[in-house]
């Protein structure tokens, strides 16, 4: 049984899931844990000596939960410094057909631009889009198939080298050698696409806690991915701050009031029950909602206004994902609301996800691999050509 660990380093924690293929060549889980890491913030190590202690007794209680000693690990990360790069690389071929070796060289070309404009960035995953003989698309490689021009549509995701040494020796202080970084917005986006066998044109934002991601996919491919520096986090920071309260005091509050069917009552004040750590104070329920709804409809402005021209008729749906159950439950009627209000007309759909939702898409492309990724991030056997083509072929 071939097991392996993956880990999802989150604002101040660290999931952790070990996985094995199962009897139907599928994967499952054989343990799952979160520890709190204090070497940790807003997914970046700014302790490294005291995140590492902390990994290495982590490492400790899933070894011995198994029974097993694990050399390698695989990695999920979020940030505001990932790029993402669209390319387009082309071929002539003069009525000949078309040979392996020819997208070869287009994926060199295509590789070798990314890496001269992006010197101080490493390329995580390389995601075919589309390809196209001669103007006509198609979904599949045109292989054995004659024609003047070949081109194909790649999509880039890069990160900073220094974040991946980070990383790296964080785990390293483990004896852990990292095989593959993830992003976490495509992890997340394998995982929807899985449990949504349909879906191809659609718009996926991810609403975490510290960031806030829009990924667009096309044939479900990825084909553009913003990570913003913001999350809904956010929206306990403002009350905290324009209500001189605590944050559990406003989680709380949202989690007991119901917003959604909340009329203006003005002269109606929070209960004093609420007020466990703060000075007692006066604050209207209306004024409390407020602070709220501004805050969210700012957040969706950016988003929109950033990235309008994806919010069209050409992507019909588009689904909201909350990491904390708690907005999307209780708050998610304005998110609702503020998209409407940008005249967004669009299938919108709300959902949420558990810890480890991010690491069983991250399972699914180590262990099955993703028909629209093109090359993974480290592979020692193959060369990167090689692990190119035996997606396609």
């Amino acid at each position: 049984m071939k097991e392996k660990l993956l880990a999802e380093i989150n604002d101040d924690k660290i999931n952790y899931a070990a996985f094995c293929i199962d009897k139907k060549n599928g994967y499952k889980i054989l343990v799952e844990k979160t520890s709190k890491n204090l070497g940790i913030n807003k997914g970046k190590i700014f302790n490294m000596k005291g995140a590492s202690e902390i990994v290495s007794k982590d490492l400790r209680d899933i070894e011995k939960k198994l029974d097993k000693v694990f050399t390698n690990i695989s990695v999920v990360i979020n940030g505001d410094d990932f790029l993402c790069t669209n390319l387009t690389g082309f071929k002539k071929l003069n009525g000949s057909k078309v040979e392996k070796r020819d997208l070869e060289y287009i994926l060199n070309e295509a590789k070798s631009s990314i890496n001269k404009n992006q010197e101080k960035n490493s390329i995580l995953h390389i995601l075919n889009s589309n390809f196209f003989l001669d103007k006509k698309k198609y979904d599949q490689v045109p292989l054995d198939k004659f024609g003047d021009h070949l081109s194909l549509h790649m999509t880039f995701i890069s990160l900073p080298k220094n974040h991946l040494k980070n990383i790296n020796t964080l785990f390293e202080n483990s004896d852990l050698k990292i095989e593959r970084v993830i992003n976490k917005p495509f992890a997340c986006g394998i995982n929807f696409i899985n449990h949504k066998k349909n879906l191809k044109d659609f718009i996926l934002i991810n609403f975490d806690k510290e960031f806030t991601s829009i990924s667009v996919y096309k044939n479900s491919s990825l084909i553009f991915l913003k990570t913003l520096p913001f999350g809904t986090n956010l929206i306990y920071r403002d009350v905290v701050k324009l209500c001189s309260l605590e944050q559990n005091e406003v989680e709380s509050i949202i989690d007991e009031l119901n917003f959604n069917n909340f009329l203006d009552t003005s002269a109606k004040e929070l209960e004093t029950k609420f007020f466990k750590e703060s000075n007692l104070t006066k604050i209207t329920i209306q004024h409390f909602k407020n602070i709220i709804e501004a805050r969210i409809e700012e957040m969706v402005k950016i988003i929109f206004n950033k990235n309008s021209n994806f919010f069209e008729d050409k992507y019909p749906e588009t689904f909201l994902l909350f990491e904390d159950e708690k907005i999307r439950k209780k708050l998610g009627f304005f998110f609702q609301k503020s998209f409407k209000d940008e005249n967004f007309h669009n299938t919108l759909d709300i959902h949420s996800y558990d810890n480890f939702t991010v690491l069983k898409g991250a399972a699914e492309l180590i262990f099955k691999g993703w028909h629209k990724e093109a090359i993974p991030f480290i592979h020692k056997k193959r060369s990167i050509i090689s692990s190119f083509f035996s997606r396609f072929f």
